[in-house]
């Protein structure tokens, strides 16, 4: 109501506050407003300067200059808002189903404070454009760890349409002692795999290269240790090169093929000695060992040659005899004597001086390897 009725009201005043009170009470309402002025604080749904045992209906805005506690259900058909902080649950057995779109975007309040799902909760699927990781210098943790389980699912599918940049790229610009990448394959299983495969797939790729390494500095390009102490019989290989090029379906054309093609430039102001390759084969006494620095096998082409060597000389190091005779082999070596003398050595155990009675200083040997083929 607009006032309470006063002793000093007139007639018509009290008639007309009368019957706004009246009015409240029948389904016309009343065209004034009400208004109380007790300041009862409401601390439960029974208590309040204003108590209603049913609904309330209310067409337009309503302003609450308190708080507003709700015991059943919050409905809005519009839009809902908030100046200031919300908390949504009292605890993990309450949830939030959101059946509209995010609008905007999710960011949090401190850096690295919070989480999106933890150790036994997780999310299901995530479905991204784009995803950037920037991890503190003081963070403490792995800015990305994959714990993948699923025994048959791949940890990892990149399926890039790249063309012309490169589709995973790894850039380690303050590694002072340890790697750019890790690849640790510790299973036990016996089974026939390869820890590492990298597959160029397409034939009609013809200018494509599977692997290329480059290093710029470092005294070594790359290092392949391979051991192994398994004492089951076995042939064991550091490194396997298989080239295999079909003979073509049509044409004549012309091909060069090369297992492996070593190209060694060098150059110095001191003193500096150039090596295309240094072959170490160190055997042991224990059992029957064979060490053979290089098996060469040649064959099955219209002419086979097992060696072909051009701009320098051949050095062999003095021995003092013929090594073991090996049937359907000969050997060349140089003996110790002064001056040192090169000798052939048949399967039969004879050995020939090639040295003797030939032609001194100023004169040429040609000599013909043939080491298999």
């Amino acid at each position: 109501m607009s006032a309470n009725v006063a002793l000093s009201d007139t007639f018509d005043q009290w008639r007309v506050k009368n019957n706004e009170l009246l009015v409240m009470t029948q389904t016309d309402g009343s065209s004034n407003f009400i208004k109380l002025t007790d300041t009862t604080n409401s601390t439960s749904n029974t208590t309040g300067s204003i108590i209603s045992a049913g609904g309330i209906g209310i067409a337009k805005s309503m302003m609450i200059g308190g708080n507003l506690n709700v015991h059943g259900n919050i409905h809005a058909n519009g839009a809902i808002s908030a100046d200031g902080s919300i908390t949504l649950g009292d605890a993990n057995t309450d949830n939030i189903v959101f059946n509209a779109d995010i609008n905007s975007s999710l960011i949090p309040n401190t850096n690295g404070s919070f989480d999106i799902g933890n150790t036994t909760q997780y999310w299901s699927n995530g479905f991204f454009e784009s995803i950037k990781l920037t991890a503190s210098s003081t963070l403490g943790m792995t800015a990305l760890e994959i714990d993948a389980n699923d025994a048959d699912q791949s940890a990892i599918v990149i399926d890039g349409e790249q063309t012309t940049v490169a589709v995973m790229r790894i850039d380690a610009d303050a590694l002072t002692t340890n790697s750019v990448a890790v690849f640790d394959d510790n299973s036990s299983s016996t089974s026939a795999r390869a820890s590492v495969q990298i597959i160029q797939d397409n034939a009609a790729a013809l200018a494509a290269t599977a692997l290329k390494l480059q290093s710029d500095g470092g005294v070594t390009g790359m290092t392949l240790d391979k051991n192994y102490t398994d004492v089951g019989a076995a042939t064991v290989t550091g490194l396997h090169v298989d080239f295999d090029r079909t003979v073509p379906g049509s044409g004549t054309a012309n091909f060069t093929d090369i297992g492996i093609n070593l190209d060694v430039n060098a150059a110095g102001l001191g003193t500096t000695t150039t090596t295309g390759m240094d072959i170490d084969v160190v055997g042991a006494t224990t059992g029957t060992h064979t060490a053979v620095g290089l098996d060469v096998t040649v064959g099955s082409a219209d002419v086979n040659y097992s060696a072909k060597f051009s701009g320098g000389g051949i050095m062999i190091q003095e021995q003092a005899d013929a090594d073991t005779d090996i049937a359907a082999y000969g050997q060349l070596w140089v003996n110790t004597a002064s001056p040192n003398e090169l000798y052939f050595t048949n399967d039969a155990g004879t050995d020939l001086n090639l040295s003797a009675d030939r032609p001194t200083t100023g004169k040429a040997l040609a000599i013909a390897f043939v080491f298999n083929g």
